[in-house]
């Protein structure tokens, strides 16, 4: 190993797979070389689809059909390597995701949202464990991309990793990277520790927005207090699906105005994809997906979504207008300031009103009834199926070989799988039962962490996330972890917005993010402990996305960074436990 610790000869390459998107690159770079969709599309070879073998893959999955016209996606699957909800590297069986995903085409009935009546959920037919063969074919995409090569044994393998992940999935990463992908070193390390290194910093509190949701992680001299780490389902998605809405309702009510009648025409905002093939809808989730594209093109240009000033509360803009009386200046500094033109797909024009703007970043501020419900029914949502997940049971073994206490859910996957497919062979079936059953015992041993002693579900808002994330620390840490908060992620890339008074006056110029969080913070914290001094820290909105990548990227550099290294032989010698003691 002492050839992969010449510095400058041998550079590692530095891997982040997120929710949303992956990044790859080499360390000491400031930018990853490979920048890619976690989502895809996947084509299975139809005399191996009992062993999830994934042949190719295609990003169009927004501008126009993958195979034939409207419906004609024939054996394209949607897949993802991050389950949404638990946000770890696995999929429970049975799988389902926030986004609802179905296997059947759209028939006549669909609504105008594109919903699909079937009941059939879509991520049941991929089988248990499949999301790892998935995840290896991620890294080899990236390595073909960035470094032009398939082979990933030459160079060491940086690994960054959500910081609340449990030690089961850590030693299954580490197996991932040893035995699939061949790294002759690799090192695993946690997104808020090199979130914190990207802005200079070992210790803060580092708050990801990312596209499943928002994690809130306490980080003391490099190291992440699990104790202290906060989830909400408050992120991209959310934000997503609230311009979603905004646009249908203002695109009905455009078509109502200029077909001169007064109910709402059944119509939503088509994806580009539709407005090419004639209003032929692809079946789901392809069409979700393309509209949800659409929705965070919108968000990213300025004009879905910004950030208001401190003292904004969410207002629906009709009621609004009716009782100007119960509202405060700056709400109506608000109201009165000129809309935002955004130019749809098909080339209509709506003008998006900055209330409307507002209200989709309040999500993650908001403490109005309406904010805190949307929040409310998102955790209750995915704490419900995670208790489904923690009280699904165990697996077990008896002595002859055979399963025992899952063998019906075993037994309806052999016979739904048999069904479909007549040609199914014994060899498959035995490989279908050993991959349910050591899925399973994966997910088991991560039960104790998935309840609630890694990551914590909450609806609070991010500055009180914030606050009760340092407040769980030791008191002695509390005014370092609140003098440095960390603000990553690709949902905190919101530009800054200003409002213009009645009088043209500019008040509030340049209310960012980062300004909203620390007038908050400030406000909660100065209540009891006034010479606490907050400070929010994050890069530039082309590097808050990337921000763990940039970290990663000069833990990567460090010339001393090879003596962290786990080697090959170190694997082979101690097994995947030894992540647990050299990646803390």
């Amino acid at each position: 190993m002492m050839a992969y610790s010449g510095g400058d000869n041998f550079p590692c390459v530095v891997a982040e797979v997120g929710s949303y998107s992956t990044k790859m690159g080499f360390a000491g770079e400031d930018y990853p070389r490979s920048y890619f969709q976690s989502t895809s599309a996947i084509l299975r070879e139809q005399d191996k689809c009992q062993k999830g073998k994934i042949i190719n893959r295609s990003y169009d999955l927004f501008n126009r059909p993958l195979d034939g016209i409207g419906n004609g996606d024939g054996d394209w699957e949607i897949c993802n390597p991050i389950d949404l909800c638990t946000g770890l590297l696995y999929e429970a069986f049975p799988a389902t995701s926030d986004l609802d995903y179905k296997t059947n085409s759209h028939n006549s009935n669909d609504d105008a949202s594109g919903a699909n009546s079937s009941t059939d959920e879509f991520n049941t037919r991929f089988i248990p464990g499949e999301c790892y063969f998935h995840f290896s074919s991620y890294l080899t995409h990236g390595f073909r991309s960035a470094l032009g090569t398939e082979d990933s044994s030459a160079t060491p393998f940086l690994l960054i990793e959500r910081s609340y992940n449990p030690p089961p999935i850590r030693q299954k990463l580490l197996e991932i990277l040893f035995e699939q992908q061949s790294a002759p070193a690799t090192f695993l390390a946690r997104d808020a520790v090199c979130a914190c290194y990207a802005v200079g910093r070992t210790t803060g509190t580092v708050v990801d927005i990312g596209f499943g949701g928002t994690v809130v992680s306490p980080v003391y001299e490099g190291f992440v207090e699990n104790k202290g780490i906060f989830r909400s389902p408050a992120g991209g998605q959310m934000m997503d699906g609230l311009v979603l809405e905004n646009l249908d309702q203002l695109y009905r009510k455009k078509k109502a105005r200029l077909l001169h009648r007064t109910v709402d025409v059944q119509d939503y905002v088509m994806p580009l994809y539709q407005t090419r093939i004639t209003n032929k809808k692809r079946r789901e989730p392809y069409h979700t997906l393309a509209r949800q594209n659409m929705a965070r093109l919108c968000k990213e240009d300025g004009s879905g979504a910004g950030v208001a000033a401190f003292g904004y509360a969410s207002m629906d803009a009709e009621f609004s207008a009716l009782d100007r009386s119960i509202q405060s200046d700056l709400q109506q500094n608000y109201i009165n300031s000129p809309n935002t033109p955004y130019k749809l797909p098909d080339g209509t024009v709506v003008d998006i009103p900055q209330i409307k703007r507002f209200d989709v970043a309040e999500l993650l501020f908001g403490k109005d009834e309406i904010n805190t419900r949307k929040r409310d029914e998102a955790v209750h949502k995915r704490r419900k199926r995670l208790n489904a997940i923690v009280s699904s049971g165990t697996v077990g073994v008896s002595s002859d070989g055979n399963q025992t206490g899952k063998d019906s859910k075993l037994t309806h996957l052999k016979n739904r799988r048999a069904s479909r497919e007549n040609s199914i062979r014994v060899g498959d079936l035995r490989y279908l039962s050993t991959s349910y059953t050591c899925h399973h015992k994966l997910v088991d041993a991560c039960h104790p962490h998935l309840s609630s002693s890694i990551g914590e579900l909450t609806s609070s808002t991010i500055p009180n996330m914030i606050c009760d994330s340092a407040f769980k620390c030791d008191r002695d840490q509390q005014s370092q972890l609140l003098g440095n908060v960390v603000l990553c992620g690709g949902g905190a890339c919101l530009s800054k917005t200003s409002a213009l008074s009645s009088s043209s006056t500019a008040i509030h110029n340049g209310n960012s993010m980062t300004d909203r969080i620390r007038e908050e913070v400030e406000g909660i914290v100065h209540t009891h402990t006034p010479g606490w001094r907050v400070k929010v820290l994050s890069s530039g909105l082309t590097e808050r996305a990337v921000c763990s990548w940039l970290g990663g990227s000069i833990l990567g550099s460090l010339g001393s960074f090879h003596e962290m290294w786990i080697t090959k032989k170190e694997y082979e010698e101690h097994g995947a436990s030894i992540v647990n003691r050299k990646c803390p």
